[in-house]
Formats: C-alpha cells, structure tokens, sequence
C-alpha cells in the first residue's frame, strides 16, 4: 500500500480507460478511500488480483483493507507503474455488491468538486453514491479450503471454533460469528485470512419489499370512506368529532377518494388520527391511482411576456456550438411572473428529445406546489428525490433515474447528484437561496456544481429568481449570459386551485402590492411601545373583516429572545454558546438556537436570588400570542420550526392556509418561499432589520431578498395586495429598494458597497475556522495557520494577489463547548492555495462561503 500526493494524479482525461485492460502481472489501482488521509486529495495504492482486472474500473466502488479492518473506496486510477520494492502493496478486497460504477461524467464532476472544495475524493464522490450505500454493508466471513483442509490445519482452539462454525453454515456475517463464539474476532480473522482459509466479502444489504400500503409513505395514499364501517364509539368523543368533521369531506368524494394532504387539511386530523379510523374500520387508506402523463394540451396559455421570453429561451436550448461551452440563462422575474411554466417547458422539450431534466428548489418541504404542478404536468415521468424520503423510496427513484429512461428530478442540491445518464437540462429555482450551499464536507454550492455538471453533460442551465444573487447578475452581464426578463404578473391565469385544469379569466396584469415602511422609532415616540404597527393592525383588521388572510413575518422563533434579571442584569446564556437562551412558551423552557440545548425556566436570578427575572424581545410564538389575543374573532397559526412537531409537516400546514382554516399566519422564512396562497391579499414585516446589522457582507442582500420574496406572497391573485414593513432602519438602501420594488437600484448599490471593500465578485473569499475546548490552543493554531499561508503566500508568486485576513474569534466564538478561531483568504486561486498547504482535519474549509458568521 503506498500513498500518492494530488501532484502525482493526471488529469482525469488522462486516465486509463476503462476498455484498456493492463497486465494481469503488472495491475495497480489508486483508491480513494473513506477514511480520512493526510492529505485530502491523496489515494492508496493496491494491487489488483487477477481475476480482478476486468472488473475494476474507474469509478468503481470497491472495498479496500486499511489497517486492521475493511474500508470502503473508489477506483481513482489504473495503472502499471511499479512499485518501491520496501514499500508492502496489498490487495484490493472485493468489489462491493451489488457492483456500483460512477459514469465517467460523474468522477470528472466528483474531481473538480474535490479540487476547488478541497475535500477528499471520496468526500465528493460520496455525493453520486446510492442512498445508504455505506451504511447497509454487511461483512460475511466464507470458507476456502475443504472440511479435510480445515481438520489437518494447525489452529488455536479459538481460531477452530470459527472454522467449525463456518463448516456447519458454509457462509456467516461476521457480527453472527462473533456472537457464536461470544468473543471479539479482531486478530482470529486477518489471521485466517492471510492463511487461505476464509476470505471475508462484503455486501450491501437490499431494502426489504414493502408489504402493505399502511406502511408505506402516507402521501401515495388516499382516504376512502366505508360506508358500512363503525363510527367512533362515545369513548372516543374527540376521535368521533374528527370522524363527523372528515366525513363531511370524503361525502363529496365518495368515489374517488380523499388525497391525505386534504384529509389532513381538516382541522385536527394528523397521520395517527387517519391511522386510528383505520384500525377501527371506519376509513380505508388505499393506494392513489398511478399518475400519467397528461395531454399537451394541460399547459397554460402564457402571457406576451412569457410567450416572449420562452421563445428566446427554446432558441438558446438548440443552438449548440461544440466549441464553445453554452452559458448559463439568467430568468429574473417578479414573484408571481410564471417562472415555473417555463421550467416545464422546457423540461417537456427536453423529454421529447429523449433527455432527462432535473429541477431544484432550495427545500423540498417547501416546495410542495412546485412539486405538485411538475407531476401534475409529467405524471409518472416525475420523479422526486430527497433526504425525508423513505429508504425504499428513494432506493427506488435512484434506482430508475439510472435507466436512462427521460425522466424529470425534482428535489433539493442532493437531487444534483441523482444518476441520469443523459441530463440535458438543470433548472436552478430560487437561485439567490443560501440552502443551496451545502454546509458540511464537502462544501459545494449547488450552483457552481450545476454549471459545472451542464458543461459536461452539454445540457442547459437556468437560474431563476426573482431576487437573483448579486453575484450572479454581476456574472451574467459581464459574461453575456441570455437575460430573460417577466416584469409583470400573470397569477390571474393560474389555476384556481391545485390539481384544477381550468384558468381564471384574466383581467389584466396583477400589480405587485403597494407597500408602506413604517419607521418604529416614530411609533416609539407616539407611545406605542408594542410590535405591531397602527398601520399594520389597521390593515389586518381589514383584511379579515373581507375574509382575506394575512401573513406576518418575522424571522425570529420563540416568545423572548432575552431573559434578563431586573436586579443584578444577569442574563440567562447558554453554557456551552455563550449567547443568550430564547424562551419558549409553549414548552415552558429556555432553548439554545445554536446547539439545542434546553434549561427550565428559572424563578430566582441564579446570580443573586431576587425573583425579577424579565422577558424581553419578541419571536414568533409571542408575535401569535399577542395577534391572537388583538383579534380574538380571527384563526391564528404559527408556522415556524417550533410547529412542526408531533408528525406535523409543512405540507399539513400548507394544507390548512389552502383550505381557509387560518386567517393569520405568523412564521418564519419558511412562509417567504415558493409559497402561492391566493388568498393572501396582506403582509406584515414585523422586523425588517433581524439581519440588516449583522457582521457579514450579504447582510443587506438578504434583507432585500427576504423582503421582496415575503411581500410577493401578497395579492398574487387579485389586485389590492398591501404590504407593511416595520423597521427601525427606513433610509437604509436594502428596505427603501425592496418597498419600490427595485432591484435595479439595490443591485448598484451593493455591487458599489462590495466593490470597495474588495468583497465578491470583485474577489473571491475562503473561511478557515478551527475549533477547540481551550480557548487559548484554538487562537494559537489560527496563529500558526496564518504563519504558514503567508509563508507559502511569499514563497509562489501566483498567490501574491492573496490577502489573509485574521485571525480573529469566530462570531459564534463558542459553540457547544468549543472557542472558534477564524482566517479569511481573500483573492484568486484560493482553492489552489490551501490544497497545496498541509492543513490538519480539525480545521473547516469553505471556499466562497455564503456567509462570515
């Protein structure tokens, strides 16, 4: 086994071929294995057994020996090159079962990954691995020799007992072994091994079949009432009341049935109610109908403006020239412009020429209507793909996006990775969005991923919005991208309703909603000290009195953000983050939003004993509290992360607004995203300055595209859409140009912001943050760091443009325990940089990172 630096890699298009087969004498393989190397983008090499070498190619998921144990890896290289004659070159195991290859696209994809995030490259090949490939590997330890080999063997007396016990059974997994002899196997097995006697193979278990609809995914089934069945009995007075509520609706439906998001949408049914009626027999849950694909005719007319901009964009999608790359299309259209009837489009063109599509919206959870309309337009062609999936299920959609069939991905960036073997469109929705950069190793943000993977794949990408990163439309004017352009609404030709074929006729272009800012520090100094507006409660009030519904954001859970004694000034922090603890009113606690973790509410200041603790600030289930308590006539729900416990999902939320059971929601971002709610005429920004005044360089980026995006839930419908934002910052560039609407005027302002401080696009940046118990050892390894790139800086003149900024304490200088240390790189080539500098596992990497904080 020896290990191979990057510098020592070609290129990928220079590796062997998997038709090229080398001599059976001669065969080598570069692995990448799992575990983490010294270097992060080094690999292992292993000698390639005979009957071995047609099977191994590269891509190849195999498994490796490493030390005392079995490792996964994957094929990085074949080769011949001979070896130091000290240096021990083991064998490669086995290939892992049921065998699985990354297509020659992938590994380029998964080697630039590794390249400009600097992970390993099994850290970013892993991203294109089969769902739980890793963690249903099962080892099982099978005899070589005859019974007559083993009996003339010289063993211990523990080394026979194995061999006897794999006489009786031919085959047994290691953990079955283990448990026969009650006693650990970790010296008995390599020994045996290296005499011939057992070999150990590796495979991946395959899910059980699924038996019966009651177990599978809720949402693939409908409710259907039993005409003969038992009501709830008087025992049950609460299940017999939502029994007579849910019959009410399946009576309207008795030959087709009740969808499960329906069935859920009625006041008080969850899925253990729905399983409940059906143990007694009163419903039944039953299999939805398959969906196909409906006619061509189910596509909406589109508006001049639509009808304009998919024309130029059918023409950018078959005008190809070989040698030169095709650039991404930039769609920027106001919320509510039918952004999402040309994603269909042009998915359906690519179907017809017998390619595959992939859609991504930033969260799946709060997608659902995107995903709805995408099915409803593809029917079984649709496929979606992400993380709250079943095992089986989405074993099931990787399993067929690798057929090759035409098909269409919806899902979060994971469903960038699925395995379709002839993808010719991506289409990026919500571009702007921050879920789209990945937060754990490896760090790649979905968007440079997708132009990256269109590149290779010839296909077209499109990134839509209707805030588009500044980033972004800085790129796409200076490069030339196709600009598509929807100014005007068109929401009065949507359909009424999910799942309707028809269109409200059109009177017109809806206008966006008028919006007023209210600067609070007036409202402070005419005596209103409370955290709604006169204005805002003026417009709720009419709003509801017209049975229209409202939403009110704030971006904020909980009902106190700061507990604070009135005596001495202590305030209630978390021990291990040192910020202050959120109350929590509906579990009477104080929760830490950093790392969870939880404290009872205290009665007497732990500092001095006097019992004048106080609760001071506001989030969202105060925000709920006081409106519900303002407006006793109107139906108040919460809709943030605190509310979906207890198998409560967004979609049963989403449910409930569509169906006119809310008259008010307060929430969080996640009311703010790809959300069409028709009856939705007003919005109220409670606080627009939560991240207006934060540390970092995207502040005010996002408090522009949060205000934009929330503010277009209003009046997408209708005309008379009223939006209020409250402030204490009304002059500031990001609220004054989210309240016109204008996105023109913030994009200068910021790029000119940015431009002076040398911030992105004008320069790249990369964060390197270390962690550790001691305060005083994470300061002197962000020392030592910084040493060590302004040495390497000094040393090669390709980095001389590079600024190292630092270091500094974290903003969340303590997380969990642990002091954080940062470094900021500012420059190009960065990712050359630090893959060139020996830097330790304890340290974080993340090259143009979203956010400082």
């Amino acid at each position: 086994m020896n290990m191979r630096s990057p510098s020592d890699h070609p290129s990928p298009p220079d590796r062997v071929s998997p038709a090229q087969h080398l001599p059976v004498d001669a065969g080598f393989a570069e692995i990448a294995v799992k575990s983490r190397l010294r270097h992060r983008l080094a690999t292992l090499t292993y000698r390639v057994p005979a009957p071995m070498d047609d099977l191994l190619d590269v891509g190849q998921l195999v498994w490796v020996p490493l030390k005392n144990s079995l490792e996964l890896g994957i094929v990085a290289e074949r080769h011949s090159r001979p070896q130091p004659p000290e240096t021990r070159v083991r064998d490669v195991h086995a290939v892992v079962e049921p065998a699985f290859c990354l297509s020659p696209l992938h590994w380029q994809l998964a080697v630039w990954i590794a390249e400009t995030t600097v992970c390993s490259l099994y850290e970013a090949a892993s991203l294109m691995l089969p769902p739980g490939i890793g963690m249903r590997a099962v080892e099982h330890l099978q005899l070589r020799v005859t019974p007559e080999d083993v009996a003339a063997a010289d063993l211990t007396r523990r080394q026979r007992d194995l061999m006897d016990f794999l006489l009786l059974n031919d085959e047994a997994t290691l953990d079955a072994a283990r448990k026969h002899l009650g006693s650990s196997l970790t010296t008995i097995v390599p020994a045996l091994e290296e005499r011939g006697l057992l070999t150990r193979v590796v495979r991946v278990l395959q899910r059980p079949e699924r038996t019966q609809p009651a177990q599978q995914n809720m949402t693939s089934l409908i409710v259907r009432r039993l005409p003969d069945g038992p009501e709830p009995g008087t025992r049950t007075p609460r299940l017999r009341e939502l029994w007579l509520a849910l019959n009410a609706r399946l009576r309207l439906r008795p030959d087709t049935g009740l969808a499960v998001n329906d069935a859920l949408a009625v006041e008080g049914v969850t899925r253990d109610v729905l399983r409940r009626l059906a143990n007694l027999g009163t419903i039944e849950l039953a299999e939805a109908p398959p969906a196909t694909t409906p006619r061509a005719g189910s596509m909406h007319t589109l508006s001049p403006e639509q009808s304009s901009a998919w024309s130029l964009l059918a023409t950018h999608m078959h005008t190809h020239t070989p040698t030169q790359p095709r650039q991404p299309v930039l769609l920027h259209g106001v919320t509510g412009s039918g952004k999402t009837e040309l994603y269909l489009r042009a998915a359906a063109d690519v179907l017809a020429h017998g390619r595959s599509a992939i859609i991504l919206a930033p969260e799946i959870a709060l997608s659902s209507q995107l995903v709805n309309r995408v099915r409803a337009r593809f029917g079984d062609q649709a496929l979606i793909l992400h993380s709250a999936l079943r095992d089986r299920e989405r074993d099931e959609t990787w399993r067929r996006a690798a057929t090759g069939e035409p098909l269409v991905i919806v899902g979060p960036r994971s469903a960038l990775f699925a395995p379709l073997p002839n993808c010719g469109l991506i289409v990026i929705d919500e571009e702007h969005d921050a879920a789209y950069k990945q937060d754990n190793v490896p760090r790649y943000h979905a968007r440079a991923v997708a132009e990256r993977f269109a590149q290779l794949h010839e296909a077209v990408l499109v990134l839509g919005s209707a805030t588009p990163d500044v980033e972004t439309t800085w790129r796409a004017e200076r490069h030339g991208w196709l600009r598509l352009t929807l100014r005007q609404r068109v929401g009065g030709l949507l359909p009424l309703s999910e799942g309707d074929e028809g269109v409200r006729p059109s009177g017109g272009f809806i206008p966006l909603p008028e919006t007023l800012i209210v600067d609070m520090r007036q409202e402070y100094r005419q005596g209103n000290s409370g955290m709604l507006s006169h204005a805002l409660v003026h417009l709720i009030t009419d709003r509801v009195s017209r049975q229209e519904q409202v939403l009110l954001f704030l971006n904020r859970r909980g009902a106190s953000t700061l507990v604070q004694c009135r005596a001495c000034g202590h305030v209630a922090s978390c021990p291990y983050c040192d910020i202050p603890l959120v109350f929590h009113r509906d579990r009477n606690v104080l929760l830490c939003h950093r790392c969870g973790s939880q404290q009872r509410v205290p009665t007497n200041c732990p500092e001095c004993r006097a019992s004048n603790m106080s609760f001071y600030g506001a989030g969202t289930q105060r925000i709920a509290a006081d409106v519900a308590q303002r407006f006793p006539d109107a139906r108040v729900m919460r809709w943030d992360q605190d509310a979906l416990r207890g198998g409560v999902r967004h979609e049963d939320l989403l449910a409930k607004v569509l169906a006119h059971e809310v008259d008010i929601v307060v929430g969080t971002q996640m009311i703010a995203k790809g959300l069409d709610l028709p009856l939705v005429t007003a919005v109220g920004v409670v606080s627009a300055d939560t991240w207006l005044h934060l540390p970092d360089i995207r502040a005010a980026e996002r408090t522009f595209q949060m205000i934009t995006q929330v503010a277009g839930r209003a009046g997408r419908r209708a005309a008379g859409g009223e939006v209020v934002i409250q402030t204490w910052s009304p002059d500031h560039y990001a609220i004054t140009a989210a309240a016109r609407h204008d996105d023109r005027t913030f994009t200068i302002e910021e790029l000119a912001y940015r431009q002076r401080l040398g911030y992105p696009p004008f320069k790249r940046l990369a964060r390197l943050l270390v962690r550790h118990t001691d305060e005083d050892s994470a300061r002197n390894q962000a020392e030592a760091m910084t040493d060590q790139l302004a040495d390497a800086i000094t040393a090669n003149a390709n980095w001389s443009g590079i600024d190292v900024l630092g270091p500094a304490p974290a903003f969340a200088a303590r997380l969990r325990g642990r002091y954080g240390w940062q470094i900021i790189l500012r420059g190009e080539r960065l990712a050359a940089l630090l893959g060139a500098v020996q830097i330790g596992p304890q340290w974080l990497i993340d090259i143009d990172p979203v956010s400082l904080l």
